[in-house]
């Protein structure tokens, strides 16, 4: 009887250690890979603005808009140059097909409406430039300009800071002599230090093939399943990782 409750006992502590060594624990604090600070491409006065912090857009909203009158002055010219020329082009063609008109003198034509069609799309391009759009989908974080504001192109000058909700990610460093217990796709899961009672699902994303010689360490990318902990979770959320080792899971 004592020999069945001995062996028991060790049973179950072997058990629990096993379930311990099947997992692995790290502290981290979540992330996302789109959160950037929005410039503007292009020189000119803040006429409008469309969103305030905190505004959620969605990829391509407009977020402000340059005065841009001149720039739609442009493209009306370059419309009206446009029409001009493709008459010229389409009379050379039609001479040039009877063998009226050398292949010079048609050649010349053609270039020029080719030119004045890149006019066009140049005029339209800088247009689109004075209409500054959200690149992803996101929160507004920061809004810097003022309407009025001049801004110029290529200066280091934030206009919007736009970070995307989605997807969230952890990233942990783990120690050489655990890099092979665990590989990408495994089972996660975080756990919020506000919330240590909830658990959120997650995959081990990515794990780099390189370790730091200073710290012995590899870095690794966790990513949080998506639409979950909404009104909980948010880029700096701090918690902890929790990696399943165990081969069945």
């Amino acid at each position: 009887m004592k020999i069945l409750l001995a062996v028991s006992l060790i049973l179950t502590c072997v058990t629990a250690f096993a379930q311990q060594d099947s997992t692995i624990t790290f502290d981290a604090a979540l992330v996302v890979e789109n959160d950037v600070e929005i410039k503007t491409r292009l020189t000119g006065i803040i006429d409008k603005i469309y969103v305030d912090r905190g505004a959620w857009v969605k990829k391509g909203d407009p977020l402000a808009e340059l005065d841009n009158r001149d720039l739609k002055l442009e493209i009306r010219k370059a419309e009206v140059h446009l029409q001009e020329v493709k008459v010229e082009n389409d009379r050379a063609k039609s001479l040039h097909d009877e063998k009226l008109l050398s292949d010079s003198e048609y050649d010349s034509k053609r270039l020029s409406y080719e030119s004045a069609a890149a006019e066009l799309e140049l005029a339209q391009v800088n247009y689109g430039k004075s209409i500054i759009r959200a690149p992803f989908s996101g929160v507004v974080g920061e809004r810097y300009l003022k309407v009025g504001q001049r801004v110029v192109e290529d200066e280091n000058v934030p206009l919007f800071r736009i970070t995307a909700l989605e997807p969230l990610l952890a990233r942990v460093f783990v120690p050489e002599e655990k890099l092979g217990i665990f590989s990408a796709g495994a089972r996660s899961e975080f756990v919020p230090t506000t919330h240590p009672d909830l658990k959120f699902s997650a995959r081990v994303k990515w794990i780099s093939s390189t370790i730091d010689p200073a710290s012995g360490t590899a870095p690794a990318l966790i990513e949080l399943s998506p639409g979950k902990g909404k009104g909980i979770l948010r880029p700096g959320t701090s918690g902890k990782v929790i990696i399943f080792i165990n081969p069945q899971n």
